[in-house]
């Protein structure tokens, strides 16, 4: 059985991407609002309540 270690890892194995957050100018607050609290997703709108596929709402007065 031989005893070999892997290579050790050049500088772009290690290298983590780093992304720029989106300026404030740039988001939609529409776009925001339609977001879950809970989990992130896109609400669907119906009637006067905001559903999340997770079971979050928001009725009108919450958000109106």
């Amino acid at each position: 059985m031989s005893n070999q270690s892997s290579p050790a890892p050049t500088s772009d194995e290690s290298a983590v991407a780093v992304v720029a957050p989106t300026p404030l100018s740039e988001i939609d607050p529409g776009l925001v609002m339609t977001c879950c609290a809970n989990c992130g997703a896109q609400m669907i709108d119906r009637a006067c309540k905001m559903i999340c596929e997770c079971g979050y709402f928001l009725s009108c007065s919450d958000y109106y």
